[in-house]
């Protein structure tokens, strides 16, 4: 059973008298007669017309689900109906009506919920969803029930940490985010293109794009998987931005000396600093039992002064963060393989270390080289993971060693692209080589880097092509003598001269067929 119900507005009109005009939903009509009662008691003579814009229809049929749908017009409407019957004539059970009562915010925060946790980006996927929550005007979702409820299915988030909110935003708000608030079923391309052009100006053309992968796979989700029909996919149409964000920062000459040197001061640093913390452990003991805070701090700064002689003196130095360097240079390791590296996974008497997770989602096992190899076995074992780093301490570590080394725009993952780049410039290595070094899934990947085989690729087709010498254009005839029929095709302007009698004639050149062959007669002068 199907019924259609105009819900469009009321709209009281007075002639001449625009300020009197009021409209009324259409479920107010008995305020409608009272302010018309009222005007015609003012000597007024209102009329009253309904719009014609808003129906809402209802199917209701044993055996499918209800479906309740809002349109524009009555025309909309009864095509919906007889398009429904149609359907069910046929066998089909499609709910049209979910779409249109689930928001593209409910949608966020559903795919917060359920798809989130099976992804590796699960703690930076969930911060920029839920800032396009907050911007709509949105409560943020709480992280922490998600990662109780999914522990048991995802093992991979136990090693995700929720950090402490600060109340500072790193991200600039979007006000173009009002339509997440739409139905899902009205959300229009339209829309997300508003959103990229005001999104461009205070984030940079890759920033947005991965944001519009997010929104892109909210909806291919939502239709695919949790089976909201709509008339089409709001994705489908949108312009991303372009750009180009591939870095070919290289090293340059003296670049890894000053780099080294730098992180092993860094080391040097670190290691004074731990050795200092060791030895003012008694001080601390024997400061908190001061009375007076006073003296608690005069007593501190003492002894950290006595500490730091002491620690300079007597300090063990790990070169870590030296380590690591060569590490990234040596094995075009990405940062968070690298940091995740344990020592259960590594084999120094193999040369190799195992990473069991990858970006790809795959394993690959590294090769490391007989330096590395020396480097590693230096390095203390406090615990399970090879480098004791966290990210925060890493980065800060780095920008103090680039300040210190006087070097500029390098990041840590450019000594990646550094050392891929070494390995394919030595042309020592085959395409499937270079591809199990550099651990990318896609050889599409690895064509940035074939520039860098340029200058062997020209040493090999000159292998591949090399013919007699040439000179200002003519080919060189040793011997003094050509064959006939190149003779007869040779331009006159190519034809050679004859070499000089005291020009000695190399044993390796076999006498041409006495037929084929006619001496040259000198050039005239």
């Amino acid at each position: 059973m199907a019924s259609i119900d105009n819900r469009s507005r009321f709209n009281v009109r007075v002639q001449n008298r625009a300020d009197l005009d009021r409209s009324f939903p259409y479920n107010q009509t008995k305020k409608v007669e009272q302010y018309v009662a009222d005007l015609r008691g003012q000597g007024f003579k209102p009329r009253i017309e309904r719009a014609d814009d808003t129906y809402f229809v209802r199917i209701r049929q044993k055996g499918y689900p209800e479906l309740q749908r809002t349109v524009g017009s009555l025309e909309e409407a009864e095509a919906l109906v007889n398009r429904i019957a149609c359907q069910r004539n046929d066998g089909l059970v499609i709910d049209y009506a979910t779409a249109h009562k689930m928001t593209f915010a409910d949608c966020i925060v559903r795919f917060i919920r359920e798809e989130c946790p099976r992804h590796k980006g699960f703690e930076m996927e969930t911060y920029k969803l839920n800032a396009m929550l907050e911007d709509a005007g949105r409560p943020r979702v709480d992280l922490a029930p998600v990662l109780d409820a999914n522990l048991a299915i995802y093992p991979h988030l136990r090693n995700v940490k929720l950090r402490t909110p600060t109340g500072i935003k790193v991200r600039r708000g979007s006000s173009a985010l009002a339509w997440i608030n739409l139905p899902f079923a009205q959300v229009k391309t339209t829309d997300i293109e508003d959103y990229i052009r005001e999104r461009l100006e205070d984030a940079k053309p890759a920033t947005v794009d991965r944001e519009l992968d997010l929104i892109s796979a909210i909806c291919r989700v939502a239709i695919k998987t949790w089976d909201l029909h709509v008339a089409k996919n709001a994705m489908e149409g949108v312009r991303r931005p372009r750009y180009f964000n591939e870095r070919d920062r290289r090293l340059k000459t003296g670049d890894e000396a000053r780099l080294l040197a730098a992180a092993r001061e860094e080391d040097r640093l670190r290691s004074i600093d731990r050795r200092i913390e060791e030895l003012m452990v008694t001080a601390r003991t024997e400061a908190g039992d001061l009375p007076t805070v006073y003296q608690k701090k005069a007593h501190l700064k003492v002894a950290l002064a006595a500490c730091r002689m002491e620690a300079e003196r007597d300090f063990t130095h790990v070169a870590e963060l030296e380590t690591f360097v060569q590490f990234q240079l040596m094995t075009a390791a990405r940062r968070g393989e690298a940091l995740n590296l344990i020592w259960s996974n590594v084999d120094l008497d193999a040369q190799t270390a195992l990473l069991p997770e990858t970006k790809n989602g795959r394993s690959r096992t590294l090769s490391l080289r007989a330096e590395l190899i020396a480097m590693l076995k230096a390095l203390p074992r406090h615990g399970d993971y090879v480098f004791t780093l966290s990210v925060d301490d890493l980065e800060n570590a780095w920008t103090r060693i680039c300040a210190r080394a006087g070097i500029t725009e390098l990041h840590i993952h450019d000594l990646r692209h550094e050392a891929i780049s070494r390995v394919a410039e030595t042309g020592q290595f085959t395409l499937i080589d270079l591809q199990a070094f550099s651990g990318h899934r896609d050889v599409r990947m690895l064509l940035r880097y074939a520039h860098l085989c340029a200058s062997r690729l020209a040493t090999k087709l000159d292998d591949a092509f090399r013919e007699a010498p040439v000179h200002k254009g003519r080919r060189r005839v040793v011997a003094g003598r050509i064959s006939l029929a190149e003779l007869a095709n040779a331009p006159a302007d190519e034809l050679p001269t004859e070499p000089a009698a005291d020009a000695p004639a190399p044993d390796d050149v076999p006498p041409a067929p006495a037929s084929n062959i006619i001496p040259l007669r000198r050039r005239a002068a």
